[in-house]
């Protein structure tokens, strides 16, 4: 079961999350005040696809790994979510069920929002469900971005940027990315040499530092520098 984390600061979490500054104080106020703060040890699921929704979560610290189920194949990672994202709201919106298994890469805690705290909020502040879907409108254009990316860019340029993104979460844009060079590698659909070798050329030139089953980025600038480049 999981447990509650009462030590944890969900503004603090949530700062650099620009869905949620947009929000109006009352609106912010009135999320966190009905949320519960939980605890969730590594491997253990979120929730499951094809899940009846209960509610939507946000990361606070640690991260989550989403996989979606493909016929006939092993589910396939296709995002990690890391400190101040928000995540599960499409079925709420949508009212289906889930549409991908996420569990927990590591030591996590989450905000988490039920359905029946939703629709209390909902009753008092109506605008909370345009606000869900513009938030659905922004990471629908994230993940063509991604698609874009990948058909048109070079796997150094694809890993780049999947480092920026990756280390822009959360409220301390100097944190490591809690993952491994297999989890990076399959969240670009690679083999694991190929990114162990462009992570270490990257380590070489100081853009970033690898550790244990992390990476901090040490120069963003040159990151930036190399996801701009074109196909090679």
């Amino acid at each position: 079961m999981m447990r509650e984390r009462p030590d944890i600061s969900p503004r603090a979490a949530l700062a650099n999350n620009r869905w949620f500054a947009a929000l109006s104080a009352p609106l912010q106020a009135a999320l966190i005040d009905a949320a519960v703060i939980r605890a969730v040890p590594t491997g253990r699921w979120i929730y499951g696809s094809g899940d009846a929704p209960r509610g939507l979560y946000a990361v606070l610290e640690g991260t989550a790994l989403v996989y979606v189920t493909l016929p006939h194949v092993e589910d396939v990672l296709v995002h990690a979510t890391g400190p101040g994202e928000i995540f599960g709201h499409a079925a709420q919106v949508a009212r289906g069920p889930r549409l991908a298994t996420v569990l927990a890469a590591r030591p996590s805690t989450f905000l988490f929002l039920s359905e029946r705290a939703l629709a209390g909020i909902a009753s008092r502040h109506p605008e909370v469900w345009q606000h869900l879907t513009r938030l659905l409108y922004e990471q629908l254009g994230e993940a063509l971005t991604l698609l874009a990316q990948t058909l048109s860019q070079s796997i150094g340029s694809r890993l780049a940027n999947r480092l920026l993104q990756l280390s822009r979460s959360g409220p301390n844009h100097d944190a490591p990315i809690c993952l491994s060079q297999s989890q990076v590698a399959e969240l670009l659909g690679v083999a694991r040499k190929t990114v162990n070798h462009l992570l270490q050329d990257l380590a070489h030139q100081g853009a970033i530092e690898l550790r244990y089953r992390q990476i901090a980025v040490r120069d963003a600038k040159a990151l930036m520098a190399l996801a701009r480049k074109a196909q090679e």
